[in-house]
């Protein structure tokens, strides 16, 4: 009976030696990363319209510039930054200038949502519309220094948006980029 105890005792000995020497020298080291922890959007890039959703604007420029951080991934409690939007028409005419807070941001691998209410600006193309105090959704696709892609939902012009809603990011950019990190 006491050989059986020593060769068990030996046995397991053996195999607790093997998997402390066949873990990594630190846990952290090969976990993914964490899907709710910190996540950030920076950059700005251009865009020209398309007749097939914009209509009249088919050639304007739009430029959206992003600023945006938050300590757990989708939590407006904890997400802060800021955004500015110009879109000119093709023959020089401000359409809209305006900027705001970031009230959300959402990131998943090389996309960010960002949502915010805009508390500066100006529509002169639409004088009847007041934009500040409007929320705004921006989705952007990230694709390192080469053009990405860029979709927005402006709550101005229809529904209300929620916090990290938007649309896909459904047009290239003609310049700048962003990077998505998260």
């Amino acid at each position: 009976m006491n050989r059986r105890l020593a060769t068990a005792a030996a046995t397991l000995s053996l195999f607790a030696a093997t998997i402390t020497a066949a873990a990594p020298a630190s846990a952290d080291t090969h976990r993914p990363s964490d899907p709710f922890g910190p996540v950030s959007v920076h950059g700005a890039a251009g865009t020209v319209l398309t007749s097939t959703v914009f209509g009249e604007f088919e050639g304007d420029a739009v430029r959206i510039e992003l600023d945006a951080r938050s300590d757990v991934n989708t939590d407006p409690r904890t997400t802060h930054g800021h955004f500015h939007v110009t879109h000119i028409h093709t023959d020089g005419r401000l359409v809209a200038d305006f900027s705001g807070d970031i009230t959300c941001l959402g990131v998943g691998g090389q996309e960010a949502i960002a949502t915010g209410v805009i508390t500066s600006g100006e529509a002169p193309w639409f004088p009847k519309l007041t934009p500040v105090g409007t929320k705004v959704a921006v989705t952007v696709q990230a694709n390192g220094r080469h053009a990405g892609r860029v979709g927005w939902v402006w709550g101005v012009f229809g529904p209300s948006i929620s916090d990290c809603q938007s649309t896909v990011a459904f047009l290239p950019t003609t310049s700048g980029g962003y990077t998505v990190r998260g």
